[in-house]
């Protein structure tokens, strides 16, 4: 905690406070049945009551714009970095270094602004494609031992450099190993659940999370608000119609003239 105030975010971000009711992608019938919803439901009559009627609407409307924001930038975030990789393909076994540099410069485009990847895939991919035909055995080695504990092992257990009478047959299978097991493997573990879990938390921060429930708070107050002033409404005209009843139903008043004297009898 840095001891600063975290502003309220602009609304233009996430279009939860927007003067546009319903933005031209935004599915009409659904907004015109949560309408007729809320209309079945508090009843408004009158245009007061419709008029708070369509607050609760169009605030309840934005929490579902928030919502649907919130969905599609975790969505972009989880894909954003994973299609590129997965498009990718090792380079093919050369016999020299040199043969393997010339490609690998001819396939670059744009190399200083292309994202760098932390992935297995990418990893994998990087490990491939530095695979050739005159590479040394101890370098080979080294190399397989920077890939981690994972891969290491496998390579070791699938593919040991006493089953192979040369270098360049030991490389070469390492590199098929690589290409036709461990990189179809680990795309297989990118698409899978606990994966694209694991990187929505990473981009659902805190930060994000409170911020949405910031929005929705302004959101529900709004519709508090709006409710209490519809109540207001539907009160003071039961009151007002309570009274008129009441005059209509009262008996007419009868106004009496002054009494007259009793007269007095004569006595005998």
């Amino acid at each position: 905690m840095t001891g600063k105030r975290v502003g309220r975010p602009s609304a233009y971000k996430h279009g939860g406070f927007s003067k546009t009711v319903l933005f031209p992608w935004e599915n009409a019938d659904e907004f015109e049945a949560l309408h007729r919803s809320l209309k079945a439901e508090l009843d408004p009559q009158g245009a007061l009551e419709e008029e708070a009627v369509y607050t609760i609407l169009t605030s309840i409307w934005r929490k579902h714009r928030i919502r649907d924001k919130r969905n599609l930038d975790t969505l972009a975030a989880l894909q954003k970095k994973d299609l590129e990789v997965l498009s990718e393909e090792p380079l093919p076994f050369f016999d020299t270094e040199h043969e393997n540099t010339v490609c690998a410069l001819i396939r670059m485009v744009d190399a200083d602004r292309r994202p760098r990847h932390d992935d297995k895939v990418s990893q994998l991919l990087g490990f491939s494609c530095s695979l050739y035909g005159e590479l040394e055995g101890e370098f080979l080695e080294f190399s397989i031992g920077m890939l981690g504990e994972e891969f290491e092992t496998h390579l070791e257990r699938e593919v040991p450099q006493e089953n192979y009478s040369t270098t360049p047959e030991w490389v070469q299978a390492v590199k098929r190993e690589v290409d036709e097991v461990l990189l179809p493997r680990a795309r297989a573990e990118m698409d899978s659940p606990d994966y694209l879990a694991a990187k929505a938390a990473e981009f659902i921060t805190t930060d994000r999370i409170l911020e949405d429930l910031d929005l929705e708070e302004r959101l529900d107050a709004m519709v508090d608000r709006a409710m209490r002033r519809l109540a207001q409404i539907k009160f003071m005209k039961q009151i007002s119609g309570s009274s008129e009843k009441q005059l209509k139903n009262a008996p007419p008043l009868q106004l009496e003239g002054p009494r007259k004297p009793k007269r007095r009898e004569n006595k005998k």
